[in-house]
């Protein structure tokens, strides 16, 4: 990755000189969290840096666009009773985002790209734009990297894709990530109101939603199948993340 678009090693006059010719910024958003005994605590948002990174370097130099400093920590409080994991509160992810997106307002940005990593932000995202709705002159956008692949995840993965299942495990070891493949797990997952309340992404309906912690739905930390992660089928879905986010960026 080329020095030339990341924020956090540019000069204030660099940045200035970078917004005159660019005025698209990427935001990645993480958290930090258990993932079972196979993948980091970082793997949040080390995956929302990464998409990040190659969204960047997948249009350069023919769209502009810059990469600010990724947000570390998420809403996380489902994960607490695994060790590690650090969590902020709903209102204050949501406040950091809004922080965040005023300043690089400001600053000149009139666009601004949120690539999440975690599940658990989404209602803070969600909350922060309508937050930001009338506030900046920038417009504000997010995306969830696994919702660009929905239509492709049965035909690529083990179900259920979950958390720290073969979808997760194997886009985060096709990015780089560290991946102590002797310690992946099998764990489908269990549902403490079956039907209405189940560890999947692609759940079918009727489901409900209520405040439930993973200790709920795994003793792993896992829900799904990480010994069937595997880098070739990471790199399927990494590709087709980074051609989609691109697509969306270069129509801005």
């Amino acid at each position: 990755m080329t020095e030339n678009y990341r924020l956090a090693k540019m000069t204030w006059q660099e940045t200035e000189a970078r917004i005159r010719e660019c005025d698209t910024v990427i935001v990645p958003v993480g958290s930090a969290e258990q993932h079972g005994p196979a993948l980091p605590i970082d793997n949040d948002c080390f995956i929302a840096t990464r998409f990040a990174e190659l969204v960047c370097d997948n249009l350069w130099p023919d769209t502009k666009v810059t990469l600010a400093p990724s947000v570390a920590f998420g809403f996380s409080p489902h994960h607490m009773a695994f060790k590690g994991t650090i969590t902020l509160s709903e209102s204050t992810l949501a406040n950091v985002i809004v922080d965040i997106c005023m300043s690089l307002d400001h600053h000149g940005f009139t666009k601004i790209l949120m690539i999440n990593g975690h599940g658990g932000n989404q209602t803070a995202i969600s909350n922060a734009i309508h937050m930001l709705a009338n506030t900046p002159t920038a417009k504000v956008f997010a995306i969830d990297w696994w919702s660009t692949i929905m239509d492709k995840i049965p035909e690529i993965f083990t179900l259920p894709v979950f958390h720290a299942c073969d979808m997760e495990t194997s886009v985060a070891w096709a990015l780089g990530q560290r991946v102590l493949e002797e310690k992946r797990v099998d764990e489908p997952g269990k549902s403490p109101y079956p039907g209405y309340v189940t560890p999947s992404m692609i759940a079918k309906p009727p489901q409900v939603q209520t405040h439930t912690s993973m200790k709920d739905f795994t003793d792993s930390g896992v829900v799904g199948y990480s010994t069937q992660a595997t880098k070739e089928k990471g790199q399927k879905a990494v590709d087709l993340v980074v051609q989609r986010i691109s697509d969306f960026a270069k129509s801005l």
